[in-house]
């Protein structure tokens, strides 16, 4: 085993507090200060929001804005979160990243090819057919090469033929496999519980990363929507509204309100 490994015995400290940076950043973007009219870009559901304001924040819209920023920020971090376990499975002893061939991940001797997924419903139908095609190809390329499609967060523990229909037609390879988390790191590390270690590591790892910020890295109290609220307060005022009327007057500015 490597010397030196604080946390993993098949990743060097160094690429796994990485990955775990690198997604911080990802969350400290996605959580940026915004001003209302970012927030409004998509058109805030004004009906959503009154309901959400009483119903959930006890009549504070302030709560309400913040909740949008983590509706509106939701699939900016499961895309990031999806490529910190690409770049994690990347990391593994005798693995990497493959940024020139149609997959995510390679064994660096060609005999793995991997296709990551954080869960196992993220593709729809067209999506899972061009995932099949081009590790379908790499199985063709490679004969001797097992290709696989990796969901970090599987219905199941399991390690199977991926059958696939496309175009009405049910298609499948013997070396192409839909393979869990637990699976997967199992067989590129041949540790049998390398997931479990990676899992029951993360916690000390992010709290290590965490006390390397020259300020405080918790991004559970940011005020990241006070400034959407305060130009939500100005706004009000200027409109002589509650800060509701006002978010249904930016939403339905255009629509018919009689004569």
């Amino acid at each position: 085993m490597p010397e030196n490994r604080k946390y993993l015995s098949y990743m060097s400290d160094e690429k796994l507090l990485d990955a775990i940076e690198k997604l911080y950043r990802s969350y400290q973007k996605a959580f940026a200060s915004k001003t209302l009219k970012d927030l409004n870009k998509n058109i805030i559901d004004p009906f959503k929001f009154q309901f959400d304001t009483e119903f959930l924040h006890g009549g504070h819209p302030e709560e309400t804005l913040r909740s949008e920023i983590f509706r509106q920020s939701d699939k900016t971090i499961a895309n990031a979160i999806g490529l910190f376990h690409q770049q994690l499975l990347g990391s593994i002893d005798g693995f990497e990243e493959s940024p020139t061939l149609p997959c995510d991940v390679r064994k660096t001797d060609d005999t793995i090819f991997a296709e990551v997924k954080n869960k196992y419903n993220t593709m729809n139908v067209r999506s899972a057919a061009g995932v099949y095609d081009e590790l379908a190809g790499l199985a063709k390329s490679y004969p001797k090469a097992m290709c696989y499609l990796v969901e970090i967060i599987a219905k199941k523990s399991t390690d199977e033929v991926w059958s696939i229909t496309i175009n009405e037609k049910k298609q499948s390879h013997q070396r192409i496999h839909k393979i869990s988390a637990d699976r997967f790191y199992a067989l590129a590390t041949g540790r049998k519980n390398a997931f479990e270690e990676l899992r029951q590591a993360l916690p000390q790892a992010i709290h290590d990363f965490l006390n390397t910020q020259a300020k405080e890295a918790s991004l559970a109290n940011d005020n990241s929507s006070l400034g959407a609220f305060d130009e939500l307060t100005e706004t009000s005022a200027a409109y002589g509204t509650s800060m509701t009327e006002t978010i249904y007057r930016l939403a339905l500015s255009d629509y018919y309100k009689g004569d």
